[in-house]
């Protein structure tokens, strides 16, 4: 105690002074040393466990994308869909590189192995996909009643159909009345039956078998019957009669043949492929990718205990320092207080801002997109297709093709509603107008309301004009159903005007301002001819 009064205030000040600097350089460096083995943990979280688990899921879906794109290649055989899935399998290899990549990041996990597994059903998979499209440039190969048909049955057809015409013509230049009507019948029989094999052949019609049954009995009859007379029938007759005999034997064999394999459930090579190969295969490694994603979501909850156990660590120990230097800690719990006080302020001024700019940017009354925000995102369209367009030129690559489309809508006898009913049906009509417009769009794409009973709809991502046109038919055929209004049933319907960001008028060396100011000009005249086409439709602007 002596001690201590022999220090005056200046240097007792300076003592508790440097008493404290050296607490909170204690507290400090504790705090980085628990705090640097959390950040670790949570780097390894953020880096490798969430974007494994996230290429897996990627991978998942570019197969299933993949095999989608490829049956409807099968079904139209274009080059679009063709490159679609090019596409596919390019993302499939960099999202496989990814994963691979991830793995080597961590050796001491056990994921390699799984993932040699992966690779190996991945490259199967697009090994069977190969063979499925090997299988769609080769008909005869992929449906083998086909290939009989084509090789088989459609010669020896040929040659009979030559045979009973020689027959025939035979007959009547003999003025053999009584064969001629039996070889009239066989030529009947045959025909019939040469068109409904190629019928079912053609559609797997089941019940068509029982008329290729009776066209071949009545072929056998027809020609039992002028076997009959050989009393009538000279020599050259005779060996057309056993050539068509031969001939319908091998027909009927091959016939038998080609049924049998169509009527059963191996018809298609590539559907059998599919289903012993492809989808088995793929059933495995969609498995494989969800356990690679459990596991992941299994390291991630292991890393987030791990972390709340080294972060109450921390806590504790700070705690325990704090409590040595009273000072400090009422000075921290003044902090603390502050700073929630403050984090509260700055809670409610982010949410005041945001409803403010919500405000600022939506109808109050449709709740949906107003006119301040559709002049934003269509200036923000064109500065994003003229970047895109730039950065391709610069690094050489082929345009993706994609453009958007621009809706002008105005709701048709809005007026007499609102006039005649009265302004609370008229702000039905328009709150259920716009949920019918936003159920008639796509999610990707925006709607507005632009003033009274003007809508707009900017149609993102499309490749096709026809894309927009059957967004706008959608619109026009929900607007102008009816609306139940307190037991009222009123009409509205809608004219649309359409135009587009790569209209040949709306020139790429235009300012944005330009281009914007002109497509909202292009959609306007629309909107205005298709009212004066008669409403309820849709204009595309020239």
């Amino acid at each position: 105690m002596s001690i201590i009064k022999k220090f005056d205030v200046r240097q007792k000040a300076i003592a508790a002074t440097i008493t404290l600097i050296l607490v909170l350089l204690a507290i400090t460096l504790i705090s980085l040393a628990s705090f640097s083995t959390t950040q670790e943990k949570l780097e390894k979280v953020t880096s490798q466990y969430q974007p494994k688990m996230l290429s897996a899921m990627q991978l998942t879906s570019h197969f299933y994308h993949s095999l989608s794109v490829l049956g409807n290649y099968l079904i139209e055989k274009d080059e679009y869909n063709m490159s679609i899935y090019r596409q596919k399998v390019n993302d499939i290899n960099e999202t496989l590189g990814k994963l691979v990549d991830l793995t080597s990041l961590s050796p001491e996990l056990d994921d390699s192995e799984q993932l040699n597994r992966i690779k190996d059903l991945v490259n199967q998979i697009i090994k069977h996909n190969i063979s499925m499209l090997e299988l769609a440039q080769n008909s005869n190969k992929n449906m083998p009643a086909i290939g009989i048909a084509s090789t088989q049955l459609e010669p020896l057809a040929l040659n009979m159909n030559h045979i009973v015409n020689d027959l025939l013509m035979t007959t009547e230049d003999n003025d053999q009345l009584q064969v001629t009507p039996l070889i009239q019948d066989l030529r009947f029989n045959w025909t019939m039956l040469v068109s409904e094999v190629r019928h079912y052949l053609a559609f797997r019609e089941s019940d068509v078998i029982d008329e290729i049954k009776l066209f071949t009995i009545g072929v056998n009859q027809s020609f039992d019957a002028i076997s009959q007379l050989q009393d009538d029938i000279d020599s050259d007759q005779e060996d057309l009669l056993n050539e068509f005999e031969s001939h319908m034997q091998s027909y009927q064999r091959y016939l038998d043949q080609a049924i049998s394999i169509h009527a059963g459930n191996n018809w298609r090579a590539d559907r059998q492929l599919m289903r012993k190969s492809i989808t088995p295969v793929l059933r495995m490694l969609t498995q494989e990718l969800e356990t690679l994603v459990a596991k992941q979501q299994g390291r991630i909850q292991e890393s987030n205990v791990e972390l709340s156990e080294q972060i109450s660590s921390a806590e504790q120990t700070i705690r325990i320092s704090i409590q040595i230097a009273l000072a400090i800690a009422l000075l921290v719990i003044f902090l603390s207080f502050r700073n929630k006080r403050l984090a509260s302020d700055i809670i409610a001024h982010k949410e005041n801002e945001r409803r403010l700019r919500y405000k600022a940017h939506h109808d109050s009354l449709t709740k949906l997109a107003n006119r301040a925000c559709f002049d934003d995102k269509l200036f923000d369209l064109f500065l994003l297709q003229e970047a895109t367009i730039n950065y391709e030129k610069e690094n050489g690559k082929k345009s993706s093709g994609e453009f958007f489309g621009l809706l002008y809508i105005d709701l048709d006898e809005f007026k007499a509603v609102n006039d005649n009913v009265g302004h609370d049906a008229g702000d039905f009509i328009l709150i259920e107008a716009a949920k019918r417009m936003q159920n008639s769009v796509r999610n990707i794409d925006l709607v507005c309301r632009i003033g009274g009973d003007e809508f707009a709809v900017l149609v993102y991502d499309v490749m096709q004009v026809s894309t927009i046109e059957k967004i706008a038919e959608n619109i026009c055929q929900n607007i102008s159903a009816h609306y139940n209004f307190k037991g009222k049933k009123l009409k509205i319907s809608a004219s649309i005007g359409i135009s587009y960001s790569c209209h040949p008028k709306l020139l790429s060396k235009d300012k944005i301002v330009d281009r914007v100011e002109g497509i909202i000009k292009q959609a306007d005249k629309g909107m205005y001819r298709a009212k004066k086409n008669g409403k309820n439709q849709f204009y595309r602007s020239e």
